[in-house]
C-alpha cells in the first residue's frame, strides 16, 4: 500500500529524515569544483534539475530549462538562488543594515539565511498551488491583493513567481505600493532571449498544453526582452545586472550560475 509521506509522516519526522537525507547526499558529492554560499559546502557537482522541453529551446528561454550543474545537494539550492546571493552579497548592505524584507514563495534556502539575521524583519507570504509545500510561518498571500500598508518594505525579493500569476500587472502594482521610496525589488522571471515582447494567450488552460506553450505546467506566459520595460510602465526605475558580462571580480562559474541569466532589479 502506498502511504502518502506528506500525509501520514508527523512532520517533525519527516524533516529529520530529509535533513539526513541531505547530509548524505552532501556526503556523495563532496568535493571542490563547486560551491554553495547559502550551506557553505563544497561539492565535486551539483544536482541536475530543469525541464526538458522543446519550447524551452526554440524560445532560448534563460532561467528556465535542464541544467547539469543546477541543485545543490545539500540545501537544494538552484543556479538562481545563487545568483541572488552573488548580488546580496556585492551589491547590498542586506547583512548589516536595519531593514524590513518582504519574501514572495520563499526558496527554502535564502528564507533560512534572511530570517536569521537579526537586523532583518522578515516578513513571508505565498499564494496556495497544489504541489508547492511550505512551512506553517509562511502566510497564505495573494500577490494582486498583498494585506500590508503602502511603503512597508525595503526589499522585496520576488524570484520566479511571476510568470505564474495570471495578471502579472496588478502584482507588480501592489509590490510597488507596497515598496518604501528609495526601496528596491529583485523580480526574477524567465526571460526569452529572442522574443521582443512577452507572449501569453489566456486561452491555454490545461497544464499539458501550458507545458508545450510556456515551459512550465502552471506557467502562463513567456517574457521577451520587453520585461524590464513592463516593470518600468509600473513606475519602477530598472537595472539589470550581469556577473559574468559586467566582470564582477568573483568567481561566479564554482556557484554554477549561468552566465547568460540577467538579474532584474527595481527600485522605487
Amino acid at each position: 500500500m502506498n502511504i502518502p509521506f506528506k500525509k501520514y509522516i508527523p512532520f517533525w519526522l519527516g524533516k529529520k529524515l530529509r535533513g539526513g537525507l541531505q547530509k548524505v547526499k552532501a556526503m556523495i558529492y563532496s568535493g571542490t569544483a563547486y560551491y554553495c554560499p547559502y550551506c557553505k559546502n563544497s561539492f565535486r557537482k551539483f544536482l541536475p534539475g530543469g525541464f526538458d522541453l522543446p519550447v524551452l529551446f526554440e524560445k532560448q528561454i534563460v532561467g528556465a530549462g535542464y541544467r547539469k550543474n543546477n541543485v545543490c545537494p545539500r540545501c537544494y539550492s538552484l543556479d538562481r538562488d545563487r545568483l541572488i546571493y552573488l548580488f546580496l552579497q556585492e551589491k547590498t548592505n542586506i547583512f548589516t543594515a536595519k531593514i524590513s524584507v518582504f519574501h514572495v514563495a520563499p526558496e527554502g534556502c535564502l528564507r533560512a539565511l534572511l530570517s536569521s539575521l537579526p537586523n532583518i524583519r522578515y516578513k513571508a507570504g505565498v499564494k496556495y498551488l497544489e504541489g508547492y509545500y511550505y512551512d506553517q510561518k509562511t502566510n497564505l498571500i495573494d500577490i494582486t491583493n498583498i494585506p500590508f500598508k503602502d511603503d512597508d518594505f525595503d526589499v522585496i525579493i520576488c524570484n520566479h513567481v511571476l510568470e505564474h500569476i495570471p495578471d502579472d500587472t496588478k502584482a507588480m502594482h501592489e509590490i510597488y505600493r507596497i515598496l518604501k521610496p528609495g526601496g528596491w525589488a529583485i523580480l526574477q522571471v524567465p526571460v526569452s532571449k529572442i522574443l521582443k515582447e512577452t507572449y501569453e494567450d489566456f486561452a491555454i488552460t490545461k497544464p499539458e498544453e501550458r507545458e508545450e506553450a510556456f515551459g512550465q505546467f502552471d506557467h502562463v506566459r513567456i517574457y521577451g526582452q520587453d520585461y524590464a520595460s513592463c516593470l518600468e510602465k509600473i513606475g519602477f526605475r530598472v537595472l539589470v545586472h550581469n556577473p559574468a558580462k559586467d566582470k564582477w571580480p568573483v568567481d561566479f562559474s564554482k556557484l554554477a550560475i549561468n552566465p547568460d541569466e540577467n538579474l532584474y532589479v527595481a527600485y522605487k
